[in-house]
């Protein structure tokens, strides 16, 4: 998958997303853009990444079978939901609060540690940094 730079909006273009089989092409591709407005200057800085190279295996996304299903549905996940919800208010609403316990943990980090609203461990397999291999050298040079 083909996209732009994640996290570095550029303004008055949007890049635009595709999905290419680089695997078995001999093919160069294009990184796509739109212009959002017109007669205003867009520069691309030397060095400034441009795209976002994303591998996804070839029928992967054609093998999700997407469902949308009401959260009132699974009354546990609705629960923790809310739970979630009314954390996420309060905590907002404390970090508003000088000396608060709030404005000292600075941001909720149940995600970030791989716990419920419960503080149960969610995913045995939890991570919040994936760590990717670099590109390896032409030629087989290190």
């Amino acid at each position: 998958m083909v996209q732009g730079p994640i996290k570095r909006p550029k303004d008055a273009i949007a890049p635009l997303t595709g999905v290419v089989e680089t695997d078995w092409s001999p093919f160069s591709f294009t990184m796509n853009w739109q212009f959002t407005r017109t007669n205003a200057p867009v520069r691309f800085e030397n060095g400034e990444p441009f795209c976002h190279l994303m591998p996804v295996r070839r029928g992967e996304l054609e093998a999700v079978e997407p469902e949308l299903r009401l959260l009132s549905e699974a009354p546990e996940l609705k629960r923790l939901h809310d739970s979630w919800g009314a954390s996420r208010s309060r905590f907002n609403t404390d970090l508003r609060e000088p000396g608060s316990a709030a404005q000292a943990e600075r941001w909720q980090k149940t995600y970030h540690r791989g716990v419920t609203p419960d503080g149960v461990p969610g995913a045995a397999d939890h991570r919040t940094r994936v760590k990717l291999r670099p590109f390896a050298k032409a030629g087989g040079a290190s």
